[in-house]
């Protein structure tokens, strides 16, 4: 007799059913579930034999599976016989019969329509032949017990006067788009075009006007007005228009005031606000965060997305601008109130005011700083004090920056606005500061040159004539290493000025420092001096020699 021997499983065994079984119940939990919409149910009514009419229910059919996920169980398209009167009741009482969970029915009516005399109630016709009148299919609907009814009447009519559609007094179902077209206008576009067009708007996302990813009959509404297909057609929307017709997609819809700031989406770069994400996400938890220059970084959001259908996560942030500030102090007993304080290279200026501080916080959408740039803060107050700060502009933090006012000459104030590209200042601060003195200090070369370029310029053309500016000219000449230019101006002042002035005397001894007779009468100097030096030496050297001669 062969025996059977138990073999006791290992820990290690145990272990792995363990993890299996984990693994198999986490991916049950978070795998992405089937988008649907199972609680509406949709019944479209065909009463004509028109195979086009049928085609394009059988396409608006196929755009409520692929867009509003309804089931296609849930769709159903009764025409011919189905379509008589007592075939439209018949199906409305089976889908109240319903043992499936539907809250929402949607009705949708296609066939003629008419008015009795002296009433203000519509008749739907039938296959059979038999008129429906609004109130009595307004019975048949109640009767399914639902929360929602939504109708929408594709109806054409011989009416001559179609506005007595709008003196309908009955709302169908709880909300309903009622549209009837005279008969005459669809003779070249046909009975089938509004399905068409009621097709390419459920699956339009831009129909969702607030983006709150259900399409409501006011939308349908409004794109139908907007696209002006049906001018001559009666458009009444009625009862709860707000209610929805078919839900899209779920979606993250992100927002900010102001716009136009970076979204990312755990820390992926999504685009710019305001924003609606619909791809490339799933059920879960997504750490939203957004930021934008000249804004404080606000604290992300998280959104918790269930993923279902007519979803949608909203975010929103109010943006609060970063700021620049800082106080502004200057010498002892000295008022800062007033002080200029501005960016160069911006449209940005500010002024200090009683607490002795600056403020840089309206930003505005152009002209914006640069991030990671270095920028430098000018203040000036009166015409004497001034003051500068360099600050690092990092996009997403406020800068605290103090500055200190000190008294400038006028030529510190000349090398000063010249800092801030505002030449024309610069040469005025210089001018003010040549008439007190021509003796300047050394400055930056590039304010040097434009010096030298202004004042040369208006020498040149007979705009200035004044000797002590032609001598700072030639000045500007030297401190920009170039002689033959300064020569030129020397030589202007040598004879324009006159004889015996301090002007007069410094042209000719600078021309005679900057001649070269002048190192040529030099070197001659030297060798007489070497030649007679030389020649002493000798004659000294014969004397001892004749002495020791004699001796």
């Amino acid at each position: 007799m062969i025996g059977i021997h138990y073999k006791k499983m290992s820990k290690q065994h145990y272990k792995i059913i363990i993890i299996l079984f984990s693994l198999f119940i986490f991916c049950l939990a978070n795998g992405t579930a089937e988008l649907i919409d199972p609680n509406t149910y949709w019944l479209m009514v065909d009463t004509s034999e028109d195979e086009r009419v049928s085609a394009g229910l059988q396409a608006l059919s196929k755009s409520l599976v692929d867009v509003g996920k309804v089931p296609k169980n849930k769709i159903q398209h009764i025409q011919g016989e189905e379509a008589s009167f007592d075939g439209i009741r018949n199906t409305l009482i089976d889908i109240g019969n319903n043992p499936a969970t539907i809250d929402t029915i949607v009705f949708l009516y296609h066939g003629d329509v008419s008015k009795p005399l002296g009433s203000t109630a519509m008749l739907l016709s039938t296959f059979s032949d038999e008129m429906v009148q609004d109130a009595e299919l307004n019975i048949w609907l109640k009767q399914t017990y639902k929360d929602r009814i939504l109708v929408i009447v594709d109806g054409y009519a011989v009416d001559e006067n179609m506005g007595i559609y709008y003196g309908n007094r009955v709302t169908l179902g709880t909300g309903a788009l009622n549209v009837i077209h005279p008969v005459d206008s669809v003779q070249t576009t046909g009975k089938w075009s509004f399905i068409q067009v009621l097709n390419d708007t459920l699956s339009d996302e831009k129909t969702d006007a607030d983006e709150n990813r259900q399409i409501s009959i006011i939308e349908i509404y409004q794109q139908l007005q907007d696209k002006n297909t049906f001018e001559q057609s009666i458009l009444a929307p009625t009862g709860d228009v707000e209610a929805t017709i078919i839900k899209l997609s779920p979606a993250i819809r992100v927002a900010s005031f102001p716009e136009g700031a970076t979204i990312s989406i755990n820390e992926i770069d999504v685009g710019e606000t305001p924003k609606l994400i619909t791809t490339d996400i799933k059920k879960g938890t997504y750490n939203v965060s957004i930021k934008k220059v000249g804004y404080i970084l606000p604290e992300p959001k998280t959104a918790e997305l269930k993923f279902t259908q007519g979803e949608v996560v909203n975010l929103a942030w109010v943006l609060k601008p970063i700021s620049v500030i800082g106080t502004v102090t200057g010498p002892k007993d000295t008022s800062v109130v007033g002080t200029k304080v501005s960016i160069p290279e911006t449209d940005y200026e500010t002024v200090v005011g009683e607490e002795g501080t600056y403020s840089f916080g309206e930003w505005g959408t152009t002209g914006l700083l640069t991030p990671d740039k270095e920028y430098t803060l000018y203040a000036k107050q009166g015409d004497f004090l001034y003051g500068s700060a360099t600050f690092k502009f990092e996009g997403y933090d406020t800068i605290e920056q103090p500055i200190t006012l000190t008294k400038k000459t006028w030529f510190e104030i000349a090398e000063f606005e010249y800092g801030r590209n505002e030449h024309q200042k610069a040469v005025n601060a210089f001018q003010s500061g040549i008439e007190e003195t021509i003796d300047f200090p050394s400055m930056s070369s590039d304010l040097t040159l434009m010096l030298l370029s202004s004042f040369s310029d208006a020498i040149d053309s007979g705009k200035i004539t004044k000797i002590d500016y032609i001598v700072v000219t030639a000045k500007l000449a030297e401190a920009y290493q170039r002689p033959e230019i300064a020569k030129k101006y020397w030589t202007k002042v040598k004879l324009k000025a006159a004889k015996g002035t301090s002007a007069a005397e410094l042209a000719r001894k600078r021309l005679w420092q900057m001649s070269s007779w002048r190192n040529i009468v030099s070197i001659g100097a030297i060798v007489i001096l070497i030649g007679a030096v030389g020649s002493a030496i000798w004659t000294l050297y014969r004397y001892r020699k004749s002495r020791q001669t004699e001796v």
